[in-house]
Protein backbone atom coordinates (compact mmCIF):
# COMPACT_ATOMS: atom_id res chain seq x y z
CA UNK A 1 0.00 0.00 0.00
CA UNK A 2 1.25 3.14 -0.96
CA UNK A 3 -0.08 7.36 0.37
CA UNK A 4 0.94 9.98 -2.06
CA UNK A 5 1.71 12.96 -1.49
CA UNK A 6 -0.64 16.35 0.02
CA UNK A 7 -0.46 19.31 1.31
CA UNK A 8 1.68 21.04 3.81
CA UNK A 9 -0.56 21.73 6.48
CA UNK A 10 -1.43 19.73 9.86
CA UNK A 11 -4.32 17.75 9.64
CA UNK A 12 -5.81 15.85 12.95
CA UNK A 13 -8.49 13.80 13.20
CA UNK A 14 -11.06 14.27 16.30
CA UNK A 15 -11.91 11.10 18.20
CA UNK A 16 -12.65 10.34 21.92
CA UNK A 17 -11.43 12.13 24.91
CA UNK A 18 -8.68 11.24 27.43
CA UNK A 19 -4.97 11.12 26.38
CA UNK A 20 -5.05 11.39 22.98
CA UNK A 21 -7.21 14.70 23.26
CA UNK A 22 -4.22 16.85 24.49
CA UNK A 23 -3.39 19.31 21.96
CA UNK A 24 -0.06 19.60 20.53
CA UNK A 25 1.98 22.19 21.04
CA UNK A 26 6.17 22.94 21.01
CA UNK A 27 7.33 21.62 24.44
CA UNK A 28 10.95 21.56 24.70
CA UNK A 29 12.48 24.93 25.66
CA UNK A 30 15.99 26.11 24.55
CA UNK A 31 17.52 25.06 28.16
CA UNK A 32 16.54 21.11 27.50
CA UNK A 33 17.93 21.23 24.21
CA UNK A 34 21.30 22.40 25.53
CA UNK A 35 21.05 19.88 27.99
CA UNK A 36 20.41 17.64 25.62
CA UNK A 37 23.27 18.26 23.14
CA UNK A 38 25.79 18.39 26.25
CA UNK A 39 24.82 15.10 27.00
CA UNK A 40 25.19 13.90 23.66
CA UNK A 41 28.63 15.28 23.78
CA UNK A 42 29.88 13.60 26.53
CA UNK A 43 28.48 10.74 25.47
CA UNK A 44 30.26 10.55 22.05
CA UNK A 45 33.54 10.57 23.79
CA UNK A 46 32.97 6.97 24.89
CA UNK A 47 34.74 4.93 21.58
CA UNK A 48 33.66 1.83 23.48
CA UNK A 49 29.92 0.54 21.87
CA UNK A 50 30.37 2.11 18.39
CA UNK A 51 29.47 -0.60 15.41
CA UNK A 52 32.79 -2.39 15.15
CA UNK A 53 32.78 -3.14 18.75
CA UNK A 54 29.40 -5.13 18.63
CA UNK A 55 29.51 -9.54 18.32
CA UNK A 56 26.78 -10.17 15.78
CA UNK A 57 27.39 -14.46 16.87
CA UNK A 58 24.57 -16.39 17.07
CA UNK A 59 25.88 -17.18 19.95
CA UNK A 60 25.75 -13.79 21.47
CA UNK A 61 22.11 -12.92 20.44
CA UNK A 62 18.96 -13.56 22.20
CA UNK A 63 15.78 -14.15 19.80
CA UNK A 64 12.26 -14.31 20.13
CA UNK A 65 9.51 -15.05 17.42
CA UNK A 66 6.90 -12.50 18.07
CA UNK A 67 2.75 -12.85 17.67
CA UNK A 68 1.39 -13.21 14.52
CA UNK A 69 -0.32 -9.51 14.65
CA UNK A 70 3.12 -8.24 14.64
CA UNK A 71 3.96 -10.40 11.18
CA UNK A 72 4.90 -7.32 9.22
CA UNK A 73 6.89 -5.25 12.15
CA UNK A 74 8.22 -2.11 10.30
CA UNK A 75 9.96 0.01 12.57
CA UNK A 76 11.40 -0.09 16.17
CA UNK A 77 11.88 3.00 18.74
CA UNK A 78 12.47 3.05 22.62
CA UNK A 79 10.94 5.35 25.23
CA UNK A 80 13.37 7.01 27.85
CA UNK A 81 12.61 4.23 30.32
CA UNK A 82 13.55 1.36 28.32
CA UNK A 83 10.20 0.50 26.62
CA UNK A 84 10.19 -0.85 23.38
CA UNK A 85 7.44 0.14 21.16
CA UNK A 86 7.15 -1.24 17.04
CA UNK A 87 4.20 -0.33 14.45
CA UNK A 88 2.82 -2.09 11.34
CA UNK A 89 3.49 -1.25 7.98
CA UNK A 90 -0.14 -1.22 6.65
CA UNK A 91 -2.02 0.55 9.24
CA UNK A 92 -1.28 2.58 12.28
CA UNK A 93 -1.45 0.25 14.89
CA UNK A 94 1.46 1.45 17.50
CA UNK A 95 2.36 -2.47 19.73
CA UNK A 96 4.48 -1.91 23.03
CA UNK A 97 6.91 -5.58 23.57
CA UNK A 98 8.64 -7.08 26.23
CA UNK A 99 11.85 -7.54 24.68
CA UNK A 100 12.86 -9.71 27.94
CA UNK A 101 10.00 -12.19 27.30
CA UNK A 102 8.94 -11.60 23.59
CA UNK A 103 5.39 -10.98 23.99
CA UNK A 104 2.82 -8.05 23.13
CA UNK A 105 2.76 -5.60 26.33
CA UNK A 106 -0.02 -3.57 24.33
CA UNK A 107 -1.40 -1.73 20.70
CA UNK A 108 -2.93 1.60 20.57
CA UNK A 109 -4.17 2.49 16.84
CA UNK A 110 -4.49 6.34 15.04
CA UNK A 111 -7.68 7.05 14.38
CA UNK A 112 -11.55 5.28 15.11
CA UNK A 113 -10.23 3.30 11.94
CA UNK A 114 -6.50 2.94 11.87
CA UNK A 115 -4.83 5.37 9.53
CA UNK A 116 -3.86 3.23 6.39
CA UNK A 117 -0.52 4.27 4.56
CA UNK A 118 2.52 2.64 3.68
CA UNK A 119 4.07 2.91 7.46
CA UNK A 120 8.20 2.78 7.21
CA UNK A 121 9.48 4.40 10.37
CA UNK A 122 8.82 5.47 14.39
CA UNK A 123 10.40 7.72 16.67
CA UNK A 124 9.57 8.89 20.36
CA UNK A 125 10.19 12.13 21.15
CA UNK A 126 8.87 12.85 25.20
CA UNK A 127 5.77 11.78 25.15
CA UNK A 128 4.96 11.55 21.67
CA UNK A 129 5.28 9.54 18.77
CA UNK A 130 5.97 9.65 15.00
CA UNK A 131 5.23 7.64 12.36
CA UNK A 132 6.32 8.16 8.57
CA UNK A 133 5.18 6.62 5.39
CA UNK A 134 6.68 6.07 2.54
CA UNK A 135 5.99 9.42 1.22
CA UNK A 136 7.54 11.64 4.25
CA UNK A 137 3.76 11.83 5.66
CA UNK A 138 4.64 12.26 9.46
CA UNK A 139 1.98 11.16 11.94
CA UNK A 140 2.20 12.64 15.59
CA UNK A 141 0.17 11.19 18.33
CA UNK A 142 0.44 10.52 22.25
CA UNK A 143 0.65 7.31 23.58
CA UNK A 144 -2.60 5.30 24.17
CA UNK A 145 -3.67 2.46 26.51
CA UNK A 146 -4.57 -0.91 25.65
CA UNK A 147 -7.02 -0.84 22.83
CA UNK A 148 -7.27 2.53 22.78
CA UNK A 149 -7.91 4.94 19.78
CA UNK A 150 -6.21 8.42 19.63
CA UNK A 151 -6.39 11.76 17.97
CA UNK A 152 -3.54 12.36 15.75
CA UNK A 153 -1.68 15.16 14.03
CA UNK A 154 -0.22 14.48 10.40
CA UNK A 155 2.53 16.37 8.58
CA UNK A 156 3.82 16.66 5.16
CA UNK A 157 7.52 16.93 5.47
CA UNK A 158 8.27 17.53 1.36
CA UNK A 159 11.08 14.52 1.45
CA UNK A 160 8.78 12.02 -0.41
CA UNK A 161 8.97 13.91 -2.99
CA UNK A 162 12.53 13.01 -3.60
CA UNK A 163 12.47 9.78 -2.22
CA UNK A 164 10.91 7.18 -0.56
CA UNK A 165 11.29 6.80 2.97
CA UNK A 166 12.43 3.76 4.82
CA UNK A 167 13.06 5.04 8.59
CA UNK A 168 12.71 7.35 11.37
CA UNK A 169 14.65 8.39 14.09
CA UNK A 170 15.13 11.60 16.76
CA UNK A 171 17.98 14.02 16.64
CA UNK A 172 18.29 15.49 20.25
CA UNK A 173 20.78 17.77 19.60
CA UNK A 174 18.90 20.02 17.19
CA UNK A 175 15.70 18.87 18.30
CA UNK A 176 14.74 17.26 14.53
CA UNK A 177 13.55 14.22 13.08
CA UNK A 178 15.60 11.88 10.82
CA UNK A 179 13.86 11.09 7.67
CA UNK A 180 15.94 8.14 5.54
CA UNK A 181 15.47 7.46 2.13
CA UNK A 182 15.65 3.92 0.62
CA UNK A 183 15.19 4.82 -3.12
CA UNK A 184 15.38 8.03 -4.97
CA UNK A 185 12.69 9.47 -7.04
CA UNK A 186 15.12 12.68 -8.53
CA UNK A 187 18.45 12.34 -10.78
CA UNK A 188 20.24 14.17 -8.24
CA UNK A 189 20.03 11.62 -5.14
CA UNK A 190 20.65 8.86 -7.89
CA UNK A 191 23.78 6.64 -6.34
CA UNK A 192 23.60 8.38 -2.82
CA UNK A 193 22.78 7.07 0.71
CA UNK A 194 20.54 10.31 1.71
CA UNK A 195 19.05 11.70 4.98
CA UNK A 196 16.69 14.43 5.42
CA UNK A 197 15.71 16.36 8.67
CA UNK A 198 12.35 17.74 9.97
CA UNK A 199 12.61 20.80 13.11
CA UNK A 200 10.26 19.56 15.53
CA UNK A 201 10.30 23.24 16.26
CA UNK A 202 9.44 25.00 13.28
CA UNK A 203 7.40 22.45 11.66
CA UNK A 204 9.29 23.01 8.63
CA UNK A 205 9.25 21.20 5.24
CA UNK A 206 12.33 19.69 4.18
CA UNK A 207 14.23 20.61 0.57
CA UNK A 208 17.37 18.99 0.66
CA UNK A 209 18.44 15.82 2.43
CA UNK A 210 21.27 16.95 5.29
CA UNK A 211 23.40 13.88 4.79
CA UNK A 212 24.41 13.16 1.79
CA UNK A 213 26.78 9.91 0.71
CA UNK A 214 28.39 7.98 -2.23
CA UNK A 215 27.38 4.34 -2.58
CA UNK A 216 30.82 3.53 -2.99
CA UNK A 217 31.27 4.06 0.64
CA UNK A 218 29.18 1.06 1.74
CA UNK A 219 29.91 -1.63 -1.47
CA UNK A 220 33.34 -2.38 -0.79
CA UNK A 221 31.46 -4.23 1.85
CA UNK A 222 27.60 -4.94 0.38
CA UNK A 223 28.00 -4.95 -3.35
CA UNK A 224 26.31 -3.54 -6.10
CA UNK A 225 24.00 -1.71 -3.73
CA UNK A 226 22.97 -0.04 -0.42
CA UNK A 227 19.44 0.25 0.53
CA UNK A 228 18.70 1.19 4.40
CA UNK A 229 15.71 -0.06 5.67
CA UNK A 230 15.62 1.42 9.49
CA UNK A 231 17.78 4.08 11.10
CA UNK A 232 18.46 4.83 15.11
CA UNK A 233 20.74 7.29 17.01
CA UNK A 234 23.17 5.38 19.42
CA UNK A 235 23.13 7.12 22.28
CA UNK A 236 26.39 6.69 23.90
CA UNK A 237 28.15 7.70 20.48
CA UNK A 238 25.88 10.16 19.19
CA UNK A 239 26.03 8.19 15.43
CA UNK A 240 23.66 6.80 13.48
CA UNK A 241 23.27 3.41 12.83
CA UNK A 242 21.21 1.93 9.51
CA UNK A 243 20.29 -1.72 8.69
CA UNK A 244 20.10 -2.48 4.96
CA UNK A 245 17.68 -5.32 5.09
CA UNK A 246 18.09 -6.14 1.49
CA UNK A 247 22.20 -6.34 1.72
CA UNK A 248 22.04 -8.17 5.32
CA UNK A 249 24.40 -5.18 6.38
CA UNK A 250 24.88 -2.18 9.05
CA UNK A 251 26.82 0.57 8.84
CA UNK A 252 27.65 3.85 11.54
CA UNK A 253 27.71 6.77 10.19
CA UNK A 254 28.19 10.53 12.10
CA UNK A 255 25.84 13.13 11.84
CA UNK A 256 27.98 14.99 9.60
CA UNK A 257 27.79 12.01 7.20
CA UNK A 258 31.03 10.12 7.58
CA UNK A 259 30.74 6.60 7.44
CA UNK A 260 32.96 4.82 10.10
CA UNK A 261 32.24 1.01 10.08
CA UNK A 262 29.85 -1.36 7.32
CA UNK A 263 29.37 -4.72 8.48
CA UNK A 264 27.33 -7.73 7.30
CA UNK A 265 25.13 -9.69 9.62
CA UNK A 266 25.65 -13.74 9.78
CA UNK A 267 24.15 -15.26 6.52
CA UNK A 268 20.78 -15.79 7.24
CA UNK A 269 20.70 -14.40 10.84
CA UNK A 270 18.11 -11.51 9.08
CA UNK A 271 16.08 -11.93 6.11
CA UNK A 272 14.39 -8.78 5.98
CA UNK A 273 15.65 -6.47 8.43
CA UNK A 274 12.82 -3.50 9.01
CA UNK A 275 13.68 -1.85 12.60
CA UNK A 276 16.64 -1.30 14.92
CA UNK A 277 16.75 0.49 18.34
CA UNK A 278 18.99 0.75 21.38
CA UNK A 279 18.50 0.18 25.25
CA UNK A 280 19.80 2.26 27.73
CA UNK A 281 22.23 -0.47 28.56
CA UNK A 282 23.81 -0.49 24.97
CA UNK A 283 21.44 -3.54 23.74
CA UNK A 284 21.26 -3.07 20.32
CA UNK A 285 17.85 -4.57 18.99
CA UNK A 286 17.01 -5.65 15.09
CA UNK A 287 13.42 -6.22 14.19
CA UNK A 288 12.78 -8.70 11.53
CA UNK A 289 9.48 -8.91 9.20
CA UNK A 290 7.85 -12.02 9.28
CA UNK A 291 7.42 -12.62 5.80
CA UNK A 292 5.69 -16.10 5.44
CA UNK A 293 6.55 -16.82 9.05
CA UNK A 294 6.40 -14.72 12.46
CA UNK A 295 8.63 -11.55 12.73
CA UNK A 296 11.65 -11.92 14.88
CA UNK A 297 13.24 -9.33 17.86
CA UNK A 298 17.01 -10.12 18.00
CA UNK A 299 19.23 -8.48 20.79
CA UNK A 300 22.59 -7.86 20.78
CA UNK A 301 24.34 -7.36 24.22
CA UNK A 302 26.79 -4.22 25.02
CA UNK A 303 30.17 -4.90 23.84
CA UNK A 304 32.59 -6.23 26.61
Amino acid sequence: MSDSPTDNSPNSTSLRSGVGSKRFQPYLTVGCLLVLAMTAEVAAQDGSVDLASYSFQESSAVQWKLPGRLREISGLATTSDDRLFGHDDEKAIIYEMDYDAGKLVKAFSLGDKPAQADFEGIAIVGDRFYLVTSWGRLYEVFEGDDDERMLYNTYDTGAGRKCEIEGLAYEPTDHTLLLLCKNPRVDELQDRVAIFKWSLEDRGVVEDPSIEIGLESFTDVTGKDFQPSAIDRNPATGTYFVVAAGQEAIAEITPQGEVLSVRKFPKGSHKQAEGVAFLSDNRLIVADEGGGGRARLTAYPRPR
